[in-house]
């Protein structure tokens, strides 16, 4: 098989592999909530539990914005040559 081809094939296996990642990643994420505002609800009360909730979807959002900036500006820099 030529370089190329196999560039190419590499290439997308990457994009599946991190678009796999992210899926479970998210999932895992999905689950934690879940748990994390049943356990507040049973244990303090409906109040806390929105806090709670509030607070880890802050948290997790600020996370994704920063890896997605980060991966951004690391393809800037690559179509840039930087």
């Amino acid at each position: 098989m030529s370089n190329l081809f196999m560039d190419a094939l590499r290439v997308q296996a990457g994009k599946v592999f991190t678009a796999f990642f992210t899926w479970g990643l998210g999932m895992v994420l999905m689950a934690g909530y879940s748990l994390l505002a049943l356990w507040l609800k049973n244990t303090f009360n409906v109040y806390v539990m929105l806090i709670g909730s509030l607070a880890f979807l802050t948290l997790a959002y600020f996370i994704i914005d920063l890896w997605w900036s980060y991966n951004h500006l690391k393809q800037l820099k690559r179509v840039k040559g930087l």
